[in-house]
């Protein structure tokens, strides 16, 4: 009888000099996979920092995204991405090393519709979409070099990619959530004591004290943003089953509308019972550090430990607890009633002290 196959001790994650070493050494055994990599990494950089077909053949696509990471579109964390989606490709390296590697030309079709979405861009000078199929092209690549598991792993970093996308338009298109803040909030202050009127998005208190206005940015889609990328890491760090990542990350729009109502509450306070001039001035610039980014990550968190919690052990309390509390005397008459007929009752067990002679 064979010896039961032990499981390979897992691939500790090396560090950077160490995978340095080992791509170089990859290299030098598959030169030809090499050679094919670098062409697909010199071309990928070529056309969308050198490739200049915007603003009359004067910017690439890299220097309009660049130039598009301001704080108008919320977006100054945006040359930080592509570092961050390496790093994260970088913690998945033991998943990496597993994985089957069998190149397949089905990468093909990914690669293929990336490249007609790039020569959309630049028939159409929409760089978003240049933008939207990078992620597309490094995902066909991969699939053609390696096959379908390591882009199974590829997947979430490239995906990162997609936040690099200006999305400042969308400021145009929030008044329905300006009116949703504004309303909440208003009635808000009412319980509270604090007269306040709403007329469309301005804020007016009854006394004249002060006004404030939920402008495009305060409605929440700022927030929105930034706890659309906080969900992402989240969801894919903490979460294991499909449905419950789809779930929490459908819920960052009411979290994040959720924690800005209650800082343009507090925006209204601070204008109150301070004054004016500092609710709508340094409070409101710092309010949604201090207020809405906390709110909205411990919703979050909240109910993803809710989705993540075993609830069999609850459900058997409660189970217990709804059962019917059973009577000795009942019991014993049932048990006498399954007995056969003619079983002779048993005597009762004697006591400690005995009056028999």
């Amino acid at each position: 009888m064979s010896a039961p196959a032990q499981s390979s001790p897992s691939t500790p994650r090396p560090d950077i000099r160490e995978a340095l070493d080992r791509l170089w050494n990859w290299c030098a055994r598959n030169r030809l996979h090499a050679l094919l990599l670098a062409a697909i990494i010199g071309t990928l950089v070529w056309y969308f920092c050198g490739y200049e077909p915007l603003n009359g053949g004067v910017m690439s696509f890299f220097r309009w995204a660049r130039e598009a990471w301001n704080s108008e579109n919320d977006l100054e964390h945006g040359f930080l991405i592509l570092p961050g989606a390496m790093v994260v490709a970088y913690f998945h390296y033991q998943k990496f090393a597993d994985a089957e590697k069998r190149p397949s030309w089905l990468g093909l079709l990914p690669l293929l519709f990336g490249i007609l979405l790039f020569i959309v861009a630049v028939w159409t000078l929409q760089p978003r979409l240049a933008l939207v199929a990078l992620p597309l092209l490094i995902i066909g690549c991969i699939w053609c070099l390696w096959g379908w598991e390591v882009t199974r792993v590829a997947l979430f970093p490239c995906a990162m990619l997609l936040f690099m996308v200006p999305v400042g338009f969308l400021l145009n298109h929030t008044e329905p959530l300006q009116r949703l803040v504004a309303s909440v909030v208003a009635t808000m202050s009412n319980l509270v004591g604090i007269g306040v009127d709403r007329d469309g998005v301005k804020l007016l208190a009854q006394d004249g004290s002060f006004q404030c206005e939920v402008a495009g940015g305060c409605s929440g889609i700022r927030s929105i943003m930034a706890m659309t990328m906080l969900s992402f890491l989240y969801v894919h760090f903490n979460l294991n089953e499909p449905w419950k990542k789809l779930l929490t990350f459908a819920m960052t729009l009411p979290f994040a509308v959720f924690g800005n109502i209650f800082r343009v509450f507090t925006i209204v306070l601070a204008s109150k019972w301070i004054g004016e001039s500092f609710g709508t001035g340094p409070w409101h610039n710092i309010s949604g550090f201090v207020i809405t980014i906390p709110i909205a990550v411990g919703a979050m968190i909240f109910f993803g430990e809710l989705l993540n919690r075993d609830w069999s052990d609850v459900k058997k309390k409660l189970l217990a607890e709804d059962a019917p509390a059973s009577d000795p005397a009942t019991e014993t008459v049932a048990k006498d009633a399954e007995k056969p007929a003619g079983t002779p009752a048993p005597r009762p067990a004697a006591g400690p002290i005995s009056y028999d002679y």
